[in-house]
């Protein structure tokens, strides 16, 4: 099978999840294509036959493609940002999130991976909208 070369890494892409392997899930591609989503880059449950947005991570030289559910590096930060701004809202302001909180506690409180969350984090903190403190984070 050849992929068309419309697939760049980043691109957002709707995916229908198939079936679980050994690897991780392989999910439909906009209804045409089939890549695969890794068990260590998801954080979240998935079922056969749901329908989530994910992103396209790389096309490898064996034509494969490997996908994400969400988008790597800065992008999708401002968004994640916006959900870390919003439970400081809902939550007077601060909560106790630190260095050392746990990956499944993020992913429990904002739905991305800890790598996600310092990306997003920094983003608020370089635009002066948060301080991150010993015993959490807190809204300026």
């Amino acid at each position: 099978m050849t992929i068309p070369k419309i697939y760049t890494p980043g691109q957002k892409v709707d995916l229908k999840i198939l079936r679980e392997t050994d690897l991780g899930f392989v999910a439909s591609i906009n209804g045409v294509d089939e890549g695969l989503l890794y068990h260590d880059e998801i954080f979240e449950h998935l079922e056969p036959g749901q329908e989530v947005p994910g992103y396209i991570k790389k096309v490898r030289e064996d034509q494969q493609i490997d996908l994400l559910l969400q988008a790597f590096g800065n992008l999708g930060a401002e968004e994640m940002g916006e959900r870390i701004l919003a439970a400081l809202k809902e939550n007077q302001g601060f909560l106790p999130i630190t260095a050392k909180t746990s990956a499944e506690k993020i992913y429990e409180l904002f739905g991305m991976s800890k790598k996600k969350y310092k990306i997003a984090l920094g983003g608020l903190y370089k635009k002066r909208l948060i301080s991150v403190d010993d015993d959490g984070i807190r809204l300026v």
